[in-house]
């Protein structure tokens, strides 16, 4: 028993079908390579899978995948990279698996030829892969912060707004935002005069520019899914209202608190 393989005809579908999955998985991780390095990526894993027809060693195939991977994904310097690069090789497994079967269900239940097939499954995969980065971006910025402010302490859930550039006005040091209620028990009454607080001046989208009170705070251990930090003497702008319309945080961290 023997199979019919045309290599030329083997060789565009590795090379189209490889640069597809690639374009996917760099959606789903971290990476983000050029056109060219995935041009670079298709080419090295066809390259190689071919090889390995013409020498009879079919079973060597994930040579072909990791040399795909390499190609569009590898880092440098390897040592200080190398969870990236693992990450980027395990989102092309990952999604060759998924494109697959996707795939072979296209061709099963629809009378589709195979150029089309490929198409409608890598919209299916890409669809997905965007949802499942979108899921784990919000779990990357979600954050746990815990206060304190002299012996008593209190913990917020909070989330990362890259966008958040408030700043202190006389030493410019980074201000994060919490509901001015959260921090109600930490403050208590007639803290103003026992704390005392800076004006912060804040402008954001549909409203006219204001103050917000800013209170420095003993000591503030942010922690998120990459680690934790500790800040000594953070500055935390004091918001009337709340935060979040529904999304349940009641703190904004600064980029400069995070770990």
């Amino acid at each position: 028993m023997y199979y019919e393989c045309y290599i030329d005809q083997f060789f565009l579908e590795q090379l189209f079908g490889g640069f597809l999955l690639l374009l996917a998985a760099g959606r789903l991780c971290r990476a983000s390579p050029s056109r060219w390095r995935l041009a670079l990526g298709s080419l090295a894993g066809a390259a190689s899978m071919s090889a390995l027809i013409c020498l009879g060693r079919p079973k060597l195939y994930p040579l072909g995948f990791f040399a795909a991977a390499a190609a569009a994904f590898w880092r440098r310097p390897l040592r200080k990279e190398w969870r990236s690069n693992l990450e980027a090789a395990f989102c092309l497994l990952a999604v060759t698996v998924l494109f697959g079967g996707v795939l072979e269900a296209m061709t099963s239940l629809l009378p589709l030829p195979l150029l089309a097939a490929f198409f409608m499954a890598y919209v299916v995969l890409s669809a997905f892969s965007g949802f499942v980065r979108k899921k784990i971006r919000a779990t990357e910025n979600t954050a746990t912060v815990r206060i304190c402010l002299g012996d008593q302490s209190m913990i917020l859930e909070g989330i990362l707004d890259t966008g958040n550039l408030l700043r202190e006005p006389v030493m410019g040091r980074p201000v994060s935002i919490a509901d001015e209620m959260a921090l109600a028990p930490l403050l208590r009454s007639g803290w103003e005069e026992r704390q005392g607080f800076c004006l912060i001046p804040y402008h954001s989208l549909g409203t006219d520019n204001g103050w917000l009170r800013g209170v420095t705070f003993d000591e503030m251990t942010v922690t998120m899914r990459r680690g934790s930090r500790v800040v000594h003497r953070p500055v935390i702008a004091l918001y009337e209202g709340k935060v979040s319309a529904g999304s349940g945080y009641r703190f904004i961290l600064h980029p400069e608190h995070a770990p």
